[in-house]
């Protein structure tokens, strides 16, 4: 079989380095995903795909084909809401981090309503996932400075392996 080049994928694409985004089309019942090289894992389960590999899946039609990266971390609010979260609200962030390799994501925040961002009322805060020496996977929160804004109440860690 061929190997498939760059220019061969046109409908499947990247969300940041670490999230594989492969639509389905109206009339598809399966789709061919072309995984690059590394560990990839499915964003719904967890569960390992491949490395390097082209998969055919038969999604569920209320899943688009997620793929993360080994090392992917991935926050989302903890439960589904139909506008942004007011100014006083501090919603639960979901963690998820993927397989085993360390990994670190930087989270950007503001208050999501005015443009105090341009005067510098924001904030990046690094979530990161290491290994203990015991072989466990850690999940660490480094807030920005005291004076930045953080929108979130608690954060729940998920390790997706």
């Amino acid at each position: 079989y061929a190997i498939a080049t760059r220019r061969d994928i046109k409908d499947q694409f990247m969300v940041g380095d670490n999230l594989l985004v492969a639509p389905m089309f109206a009339g598809d019942t399966s789709r061919t995903v072309i995984l690059p090289k590394g560990k990839w894992y499915d964003f719904y389960t967890g569960a390992l795909v491949g490395d390097g590999v082209i998969i055919t899946l038969k999604p569920a039609l209320d899943r688009i084909p997620l793929f993360v990266r080994n090392g992917g971390i991935v926050p989302m609010l903890a439960e589904a809401h139909r506008q942004i979260p007011g100014a006083h609200d501090k919603p639960d962030l979901e963690v998820r981090h993927y397989g085993d390799a360390a990994g670190t994501f930087e989270l950007y925040d503001d208050d999501g309503l005015t443009f105090d961002f341009e005067r510098g009322a924001f904030s990046w805060t690094t979530l990161r996932v290491s290994r203990s020496p015991d072989g466990t996977l850690r999940g660490e929160v480094v807030p920005d400075a005291k004076d930045k804004p953080f929108s979130y109440g608690p954060i729940h860690w998920h390790m997706m392996k």
